[in-house]
């Protein structure tokens, strides 16, 4: 949650069925903050009410779990961050359910060619996951098919079940050989 943001939002979690989605709106039904810890975690000592999600985020997440997956990029989220990684956040709203792209497709998309290290960091400081789907980037070395999912700010697991959900074929990374460091 953004310390700018005014008013006290409202946070509620929800079912995926396979995880809990903590999620917080704003009074315009917003969404300014999700993740897969408490939303106390996610609030980390900023005041917020519980109650009930708007029927918009609810209906999007449902559709979701049940494999409508648009329906969640209808939802408005607020993109925070500098110019350039609200850049990257919106075109990660961009990447369909079902596949994935590479920071490096992630930047060039964005307008921002040889940036794909900064793609990763606003995958990995994305305060609004799902709404903004991070979960869709890979590093070029997992593309598939299978992808290997990799890290993600939830746990790698997530990411694979995420993908997974969303219809994509996901295996799990070689082991590294740590006694020739590759």
């Amino acid at each position: 949650m953004d310390s700018q943001h005014t008013g006290t939002p409202l946070g509620a979690t929800f079912s995926l069925g396979f995880a809990e989605l903590s999620v917080f709106v704003d009074d315009a039904g917003t969404v300014i903050a999700s993740g897969f810890d408490s939303l106390d975690a996610i609030a980390a000592g900023r005041p917020y009410r519980r109650g009930d999600l708007p029927s918009n985020v609810t209906e999007a997440l449902e559709a979701w779990t049940n494999g409508d997956f648009g329906r969640l990029m209808d939802v408005p989220v607020w993109i925070t961050g500098t110019p350039k990684l609200v850049q990257l956040r919106e075109q990660l709203r961009k990447v369909p359910a079902g596949s994935v792209v590479t920071y490096g497709e992630l930047a060039d998309r964005a307008g921002l060619r040889y940036l794909p290290r900064l793609a990763g960091r606003a995958c990995s400081e994305n305060p609004c996951l799902l709404f903004v789907p991070c979960h869709r980037v890979v590093a070029a070395s997992h593309v598939g098919p299978p992808v290997v999912p990799g890290s993600y700010a939830a746990t790698e697991g997530m990411k694979a079940q995420l993908l997974t959900h969303e219809g994509v074929s996901v295996r799990e990374a070689k082991p590294r050989d740590e006694s020739s460091g590759f």
